[in-house]
């Protein structure tokens, strides 16, 4: 099996797709991870389905919840798990291989992010050297599910670590270990975070909607 994340054609399964023709069977995703990342250190292609049939929908959706961006979010989804098959080797050196993998991603989002805020430094310059060039087109308006749109632009508009830890924790089975692995923080930290990312939505929603007393 070879993958990369250069190759021109991506073998990897994408986020939410069946499993391809002689796939395992569901009982066998019973497996820990343990056992499967042992067997992916030593190649084993099945293992690897197995892993990546477990883990690229909350992989995907801990990304869509940094980028705000689904296609991004598959894009970077992809080229985690084949960066992790790449790296199959070293699997020998890895504790928690779900801890493993989020923080895999994590350093994509961040890379992406910064690559991005290079971007528009580069295009700042471009604009500041002609301006009376014509100014970038304004954004699309707010989708009819406003309620929805503001609360996902407040989770956009948290503190970096905030928004990290409070994205994970919606990943229902990363315990505040996991999520304090992923992150290089103490559980005490991730905890925090998220108490202070909750309570700014919470001001935020009923500054909006005083009427709104639910946890968003």
């Amino acid at each position: 099996m070879t993958m990369s994340p250069s190759s021109s054609e991506d073998s990897t399964p994408r986020p939410g797709a069946a499993p391809r023709a002689g796939a395992s069977p569901p009982e066998d995703d019973e497996l820990s991870f343990d056992v499967l990342r042992n067997r992916l250190g030593t190649g084993d292609e099945a293992a690897f389905e197995r892993i990546f049939r477990r883990l690229s929908e909350p992989v995907f959706r801990f990304v869509c919840g940094m980028v705000q961006d689904e296609a991004l979010a598959h894009d970077i989804t992809q080229d985690t798990f084949a960066k992790l098959w790449s790296i199959r080797d070293r699997m020998d050196t890895v504790d928690s291989l779900r801890a493993y993998v989020f923080q895999m991603a994590r350093n994509r989002v961040y890379n992406h992010q910064r690559d991005e805020a290079v971007r528009r430094d580069n295009e700042q310059d471009v604009r500041d050297a002609h301006p009376d060039a014509s100014p970038p087109a304004p954004d699309e308006t707010l989708d009819a599910d406003l309620l929805r749109s503001l609360l996902e632009r407040w989770i956009a508009e948290l503190p970096d670590r905030q928004r990290e830890a409070l994205t994970l924790r919606r990943q229902k089975d990363l315990s505040h270990d996991e999520i304090a692995e992923i992150m290089d923080v103490s559980p005490n930290t991730v905890n925090n975070h998220i108490v202070r990312a909750m309570r700014t939505l919470r001001e935020r929603l009923g500054e909006y909607r005083p009427d709104v007393r639910s946890e968003p």
